[in-house]
């Protein structure tokens, strides 16, 4: 064995990339190449990236953002992550998170912020918009608009989000053709195609939805979200699948990592509403003040790294705008 195969073994090895198969061949060639160039992660695709973060082996955590300036704080801060839905879409026209809104306003607003972030993103991809077919584009569109992973669901829209116990579902079929478009359209094979599953939400049993999850495994999804089971059961699903499951969670990271989830996303994007609601109230009650809530407020020298201030002052100095 040559010292240059000596050297691109030890990098695979030591970077844990390798594990749980989350990366393709072709992936950890260019992960091996450029480690060997000297480059860092950043020169990877946000996919590689986000492959390479779940296999470290340490809980994902998934900070849910809504806007550029929240991606922007997660990459300061140093997360690895973070989590785009419909539930965004929908608090910003203030409706229910029931798929009111299109596939179309869901993509046109992730790929808005995943164009002015460096973060890797799980982008919701709703339901595809229904046909196998129309996934297809959507999982264009997410990708071109730089989403690391894709999400998919078992919805048929509003009627099935609507519904209580036993509402029907996507069927199998349907589900099974939307993963294969998904595979079919991505073009970066290190972009991640995750499977959303609500039927244990919806009443459905555990052993008809581990059936469903084994089909869309075979069809080609990288991980998967599966809503409504117990810890107990994401742990046997991932005995089953042997891929990385995501969940929503509030708690401890070590709770559901104990139990084999590897990422969870956490919704602390409707705390910054919240805050401006006490500031409203305080603001009515003091006559126009609102110091307390004021505390809240973000931090000057970090808001200036959000906006990159000094970048484009930089830039108009550079181009004459100011001297």
């Amino acid at each position: 064995m040559s010292d240059d195969d000596r050297s691109r073994r030890g990098f695979l090895k030591g970077a844990g990339i390798v594990a749980g198969g989350l990366l393709g061949e072709s992936v950890l060639a260019d992960a091996a190449a450029r480690a060997q160039n000297g480059s860092g992660a950043s020169s990877l695709s946000k996919g590689a990236r986000f492959r390479a973060a779940l296999a470290k082996g340490q809980p994902l955590l998934l900070p849910v953002v809504e806007s550029i300036i929240l991606t922007r704080l997660c990459e300061i801060e140093g997360f690895q992550g973070g989590f785009m839905g419909g539930s965004g879409m929908a608090a910003r026209n203030a409706l229910p998170n029931t798929s009111i809104q299109t596939v179309e306003e869901v993509i046109d607003y992730e790929v808005h912020v995943m164009s002015n972030t460096d973060l890797p993103i799980v982008a919701d991809g709703e339901n595809g918009g229904g046909s196998p077919v129309t996934t297809y584009r959507t999982v264009q569109k997410l990708e071109r608009g730089g989403a690391a992973v894709i999400m998919l669901e078992d919805s048929t829209g509003p009627e099935s989000e609507y519904g209580g116990k036993g509402v029907a579902m996507a069927t199998k079929t349907v589900m099974v053709g939307r993963i294969k478009a998904a595979v079919d359209a991505r073009r970066d094979q290190s972009t991640m195609i995750m499977a959303r599953c609500d039927r244990p939400a919806k009443g459905y049993g555990e052993a008809e939805t581990l059936e469903l999850l084994m089909a869309l495994s075979e069809a080609g999804a990288d991980a998967f979200f599966v809503n409504g089971y117990t810890l107990d059961q994401q742990q046997r699903a991932k005995a089953a699948l042997k891929k990385p499951l995501m969940i929503g969670s509030s708690g401890p990271a070590t709770e559901w990592h104990a139990k084999g989830v590897d990422m969870a996303f956490y919704h602390i994007d409707d705390i910054g509403i919240g805050a401006m609601y006490i500031a409203l109230k305080e603001m009515k009650a003091k006559g126009g003040l609102f110091d307390e809530a004021a505390k809240m407020r973000l931090p000057r020298d970090v808001a200036t790294k959000v906006i990159d201030q000094a970048d484009w002052l930089a830039r108009a100095r550079r181009y004459g705008v100011i001297n």
